[in-house]
């Protein structure tokens, strides 16, 4: 607890602006003035060595608290070491790089090689180092300007997931082998019913990806509001343009957050665990796997149960949904 017994007037403290060490400092200084000038106690009472303490002692001046700052000018050494290379090849070093910024230290060092000029890479580097125009400043910010998305990224709201029907459709990819040969299975799932579907295709693209968007439309029992899908390229060109046309929004994942599509992601470890692991006369052909994925659909939709909607199936669970909105059942189509 500070006694604030050190300080010539009465004036706050946090006036100084004092860094955290600098204010603890301040501490040592006023425990040491109200209980005898004891050093020995001080150091005892802060777990601090004596040697710190006498280091600090003198530079206190209590009209002047920001002496307790630590001053790196007085760990500045008076002599400093200077470059023993020649003052011409350093300027030949400049030219070469001020002539073209692309040029590698590695680059650079052969050039002046065949010049008769045998310097060490940590020199050139220190020269770039050492001139702000040498540093290719120009190569990042082309960098983050090609990371400019042509589509903008909306991120999803969180009550959409259960607002209702279709309000929130989560769409995914996992690659799937099949003895040997790689398959991509897309997944789609309604995140309030569970309401789900897969298919598989040989190929991860867009125009794939917008076929299984029109699939997936077709088979829902219900009008799809929204979709989200992460940042993978089978997501853009072809697919967002076919919810343009649709008129359904587009939401897309915060990158590296597999977490945002975690329904998804949940389909598929389902898919992969308790149907496709199982299937031993499984074969490496599209149809053969199209025709498991209708079975999955079958199973996974209308037999399955599931805790998260209170071990109903995904179908009585719509049905049941779709009876308490204004008493009746309907079908949306697209158009």
């Amino acid at each position: 607890m500070r006694a604030y017994k050190i300080l010539p007037v009465e004036i706050k403290v946090k006036d100084f602006r004092l860094s955290k060490t600098a204010l603890k400092r301040l501490e040592w200084m006023d425990w040491y003035f109200s209980h005898g000038k004891n050093a020995e106690a001080t150091c005892r009472h802060f777990s601090i060595s004596k040697s710190v303490f006498y280091r600090w002692l003198p530079r206190f001046n209590p009209n002047n608290l920001s002496t307790l700052e630590f001053n790196t000018k007085l760990c500045t050494p008076h002599h400093l070491r200077e470059m023993t290379t020649p003052a011409w090849i350093l300027k030949r070093v400049y030219d070469i790089r001020l002539d073209d910024l692309e040029k590698s230290k590695y680059e650079i060092h052969e050039e002046l090689l065949r010049e008769g000029v045998k310097i060490s890479h940590k020199v050139i580097q220190k020269v770039i180092n050492r001139h702000i125009e040498l540093k290719n400043t120009q190569h990042k910010a082309t960098l983050k300007k090609h990371r400019n998305y042509s589509i903008a990224r909306i991120k999803a709201a969180y009550e959409l997931k259960d607002k209702g029907l279709g309000s929130l459709v989560q769409i995914d990819t996992k690659y799937l082998y099949v003895l040997g040969r790689r398959f991509y299975l897309f997944v789609a799932i309604d995140c309030k019913s569970r309401y789900a579907f897969i298919w598989a295709y040989g190929s991860c693209n867009s125009t794939n990806a917008a076929n299984f968007l029109t699939q997936v439309i077709d088979y829902f029992p219900f009008h799809i509001s929204a979709i989200n899908t992460d940042n993978g390229p089978e997501y853009l060109l072809n697919f967002h343009k076919r919810c343009e046309e649709l008129g359904i929004p587009h939401y897309f994942n915060t990158p590296h957050t597999p977490t945002m599509n975690s329904r998804a992601e949940r389909l598929i470890q389902t898919a992969e665990y308790e149907f496709f692991n199982y299937q031993a006369d499984l074969m490496p052909n599209l149809k053969d796997i199209n025709l498991k994925c209708i079975l999955f659909n079958d199973k996974y939709n209308n037999r399955r149960f599931h805790q998260a909607i209170h071990y109903k199936t995904p179908s009585e669970y719509v049905t049941n949904y779709q009876e308490l909105q204004k008493g009746e059942m309907y079908v949306i189509y697209p158009s």
